[in-house]
């Protein structure tokens, strides 16, 4: 899997949440450095910023306990 950029950087993109996707090597060589309308290419799923409570939900029980200071205060 790659990290590709739905708007390209040199189309102005940027490095949010909403503007990355994880793709196959095949899938985002061939979009290159185009849109997915331009690449004829269609999203699965609207990319979204993970909030925190989807954080604590996928991850209850299984982080380090020396990162609870950090997470819980």
């Amino acid at each position: 899997m790659t990290i590709d950029h739905i708007i390209p950087r040199s189309k102005g993109g940027d490095d949010s949440w909403e503007n990355l996707v994880a793709a196959c090597l095949p899938c985002n060589n061939s979009k290159g450095d185009r849109t997915p309308d331009e690449a004829n290419l269609k999203l699965k799923y609207k990319p979204y910023a993970p909030s925190h409570i989807m954080f604590i939900k996928t991850t209850a029980g299984r982080f380090d306990d020396t990162w609870k200071p950090y997470l819980f205060h």
